[in-house]
């Protein structure tokens, strides 16, 4: 039996997931990527130097060139990679015993949100993608990477929506990731555990709204 077009979107991310091995990973390398994410989410990305990024850490400059010898362009390119590839990688996690796709495309939402609020460094991610279309600062093999996995994110929702008997526009699926990664802004979140379940549930009822406003039911489904 061929496999289904859920089955099909998550082989693609795990085939993503497959091309960089990160189990080498030192905890010196993590430490450092983690502290540049949390400075630039919290006080802009402009404001992290290596100078900034070794006090938060409490190295010297050559400690930091020794982890990393391209300095901030290589941290920039290794800790939006690393919050890529975990990010995937916990989505897969999340959607991977759902029985069917409504609440497949369910958890999708779910852990799309919660990420969004809970994890400042998610936002930071959608800020410099897309700041990157502008000035085009990133190099030309990360923003590959970083489009690629974007596509392979959508693919997910597209194949959702296919199992349930609609044709998914991709400025459909594009509205629908606007709604999500703007989730801090409509939320009005007040950081409990109880309103984030609420929150997410809404979340879950307005992309299924925008779905079916963009999309229309296949023919024979």
């Amino acid at each position: 039996m061929s496999p289904s077009p859920r089955e099909q979107a998550n082989a693609a991310v795990w085939e993503f997931l497959s091309k960089r091995d990160w189990s080498a990973q030192t905890p010196a390398r993590k430490r450092i990527l983690v502290a540049f994410l949390r400075l630039a989410a919290t006080n802009g990305y402009n404001s992290v130097s290596m100078r900034t990024l070794g006090r938060e850490l409490g190295l010297k400059a050559p400690s930091l060139y020794s982890t990393f010898p391209q300095g901030r362009e290589q941290i920039v390119a290794e800790s939006l990679l690393w919050f890529t590839h975990g990010f995937a990688r916990d989505l897969l996690k999340a959607v991977q015993e759902t029985p069917c796709a409504g609440d497949y495309w369910a958890a999708l939402v779910r852990f799309h949100v919660t990420q969004q609020l809970s994890r400042p460094e998610a936002d930071l991610w959608n800020l410099l993608v897309a700041s990157d279309r502008v000035a085009g600062f990133l190099g030309d093999d990360l923003r590959e990477e970083l489009a690629f996995w974007q596509i392979l994110h959508q693919e997910m929702y597209a194949a959702a929506a296919e199992e349930m008997g609609l044709a998914v526009t991709r400025q459909a699926i594009q509205a629908i990731f606007t709604l999500l990664d703007g989730s801090a802004r409509w939320s009005a979140w007040d950081g409990s555990q109880a309103q984030l379940e609420s929150v997410v549930d809404h979340g879950v009822a307005l992309s299924r709204s925008l779905l079916e406003v963009g999309a229309g039911t296949r023919a024979g489904a």
